[in-house]
Parts: C-alpha cells; sequence; structure tokens
C-alpha cells in the first residue's frame, strides 16, 4: 500500500471549482499520483528551473563563464520580484549569481539577462532533449504587452514534476547540476505555499541535520493573476525525499490558489513523516 495520501487530497481538490494539475512522487519507491497532468498552464516563475538548468550546463561546457561580472541590458531592468531592479544599476553580478537570484528571489531582471545569454531556440531545444518539448517560452518577464497579444510561457505539472524528480534524485542534466538546482532551492525565499503548513526548514536553517519532525524544503513558486503554482523537493530527517509540483488557475482569489496548495502539502507530509 502506497503512501501518498490519494483519498485526503481529492477530498482536499474538491472544495474548489478551480483547475488543478499535480504531480507527487516518492523518489525512494517510485510512487505517483497525478491529475491532470497534461493539461497547459501559464507557466509564471516555475520555467526559470529549466532556463537555469541550462544556463548551467553551458557553463560546465565552457559555452559561458558563469563567475565573470555582466552588465545587465537596460532593456531588462524591469519590476516585480526579484532585488536587481532596486539596486545601483551599475552593479554587475556573475551569471552564476544570476542563476540563483532567478530561483530563490524569484528575479525578474536576472531572468530577463539570462534568457538573453541561452536563447529562445536554445531553450526549446534543450527541453526538447531532456524529454520536455511541452515546455514553451514566447515571453520575457513582465512583457505585458506580448500577454496582451495572446503571447505567453506555458508548461504542464506533469513534465514539471518529472524534471523535480530528477532534480531530487541527481538525475537531471547531470548530478553536479542537479544538486546546484537543489540548493538554490532550498534557499527559497517565497515559502508561502507548500511549505506554509508544515514545519519546513531551508539551508539557512540552524538544525543540521534535519531534526526530527522537520522537513527540508526547497521550493520555485510562480504567480500571474489567478495563477498559483508551486514545486517544491521535501528531505525528511532519514533523507527520504518526495516532490510535489502543483499548478493552478482560474481560482476565485489568488488566496485561494495558494492555500489549496499548502493544504495539499499538509496532508503529504503527515502521510509521508
Amino acid at each position: 500500500m502506497g503512501r501518498i495520501p490519494a483519498a485526503e487530497i481529492y477530498r482536499i481538490l474538491s472544495t474548489t471549482n478551480g483547475v488543478v494539475g499535480l504531480y507527487i512522487e516518492d523518489c525512494q519507491t517510485g510512487e505517483k499520483l497525478v491529475i491532470n497532468p497534461d493539461e497547459v498552464f501559464p507557466a509564471a516563475s516555475v520555467i526559470k528551473i529549466p532556463m537555469v538548468a541550462l544556463l548551467l550546463r553551458d557553463g560546465a561546457e565552457g559555452r559561458v563563464d558563469l563567475h565573470k561580472p555582466m552588465k545587465i541590458a537596460q532593456e531588462n531592468r524591469v519590476g516585480g520580484t526579484g532585488v536587481l531592479c532596486d539596486l545601483n544599476p551599475t552593479f554587475e553580478p556573475t551569471l552564476f549569481e544570476m542563476a540563483k537570484l532567478m530561483i530563490n528571489l524569484s528575479d525578474n531582471v536576472a531572468t530577463n539577462q539570462v534568457m538573453d545569454v541561452i536563447g529562445v531556440d536554445r531553450f526549446h531545444a534543450f527541453c526538447e532533449e531532456m524529454g520536455c518539448s511541452h515546455f514553451v517560452w514566447q515571453r520575457k518577464m513582465m512583457d505585458f504587452v506580448s500577454l496582451a497579444q495572446g503571447k505567453n510561457n506555458f508548461l504542464r505539472p506533469g513534465h514539471v514534476g518529472q524534471v523535480v524528480s530528477k532534480i531530487a534524485r541527481g538525475e537531471f542534466v547531470s548530478r553536479e547540476i542537479s544538486d546546484t538546482i537543489y540548493d538554490f532551492m532550498c534557499g527559497q525565499k517565497y515559502r508561502t505555499k507548500l511549505p506554509a503548513r508544515i514545519p519546513a526548514v531551508d539551508s539557512n536553517s540552524s538544525s543540521d541535520p534535519i531534526e526530527e519532525g522537520e522537513v527540508m524544503v526547497g521550493n520555485k513558486t510562480g504567480d500571474l493573476g489567478c495563477v498559483q503554482h508551486d514545486v517544491g523537493i521535501f528531505e525528511l530527517p532519514d533523507h527520504r525525499r518526495y516532490t510535489i509540483s502543483m499548478f493552478t488557475k482560474e481560482m476565485e482569489s489568488d488566496q485561494e490558489g495558494m492555500a489549496l496548495i499548502a493544504e495539499v502539502s499538509k496532508a503529504v507530509y503527515l502521510a509521508m513523516k
């Protein structure tokens, strides 16, 4: 008998009229629960994960120097999440620093600059190679003109869940790249969804190793007008890992989507711990 609490999850999801896509995996046993895995959702900031993976591979292959300071193009300086928009425009972060900011602060300026480095065609070719051909990138962060024209970025929760589970097992691109992305996720500053209602700790916690009753959570959120997503890797004190990729859209409010994600995460944690 599996540990994923399917009945409780379906009960939680029955409380919404919105659309939910869900992928849960026990990384040790391979047990999975998938709901609407192929539903197409606006990607929001979750698309930053494969972008960072490609950038890190480019660095490993010598295509780019991840540790050389880079001037940020003025057209890439947008608002929204992140910190670079508030810093002196003369500041030149490295690509590695921008990759980290893309994940743990969802920095839009860093993302737009990295988008210029990796390029849209190479991104889609990379996703095809990684078995994620349904990942679609059509616009930069905060490009509301393109959004109004119907251009957006799109993901499917099942495919994202598979990617996150590969990261958890050290199998996405390479062990080193998987571990780096996981480290970035464990430094996540936006923790109001998957980690919100469980005893979650992050990489800044003083608990080392993880104490009984705690769970290390590395996650990456996304949101865009009643679209609320969060994907995460959960590590228990005995080093067992499980993953959740949960996407929502057509919610009555952002608060509903956030609460739904947190409740599903709590149900899974209680069953898995």
